[in-house]
């Protein structure tokens, strides 16, 4: 399969917002384990819940930043990428930032901890 050129503005700011989704992941993954041990057993169904909400709007924006990702980065089959960070999480967000990295500073693009910043204008 032929790839497309790769959409450097679109793609520093679909790769930006998908490494700040995964912070959020990270950092409710985190709250959970957290709150589990101080809340107890009798709050512990409602947090649940809330926490399962945010958890599965976060893997729902992860899913959708991944596909925007993948696409500007020139892929042909950009919903192999949404479904790979769904089935295969962490993985999948490795192999992906790996590749928008890599096409951001072939470009000149500095790539940091929290994704691309694009040069101020």
């Amino acid at each position: 399969m032929n790839e497309k050129p790769p959409d450097i503005p679109r793609l520093a700011i679909a790769y930006r917002r998908l490494v700040l989704w995964f912070g959020a992941q990270l950092y409710l993954n985190i709250i959970s384990f957290g709150l589990s041990e101080v809340l107890g057993h009798r709050w512990a169904i409602p947090w649940r819940i809330a926490l399962a909400l945010a958890n599965f709007v976060i893997v729902v924006a992860l899913a959708y930043y991944s596909y925007r990702t993948a696409q500007a980065c020139g892929s042909t089959e950009p919903a192999l990428w949404l479904v790979a960070v769904v089935l295969f999480n962490v993985i999948a967000l490795l192999f992906l930032s790996s590749k928008a990295a890599a096409i951001c500073r072939e470009k000149g693009i500095p790539v940091g901890l929290l994704g691309p910043t694009l040069p101020s204008r």
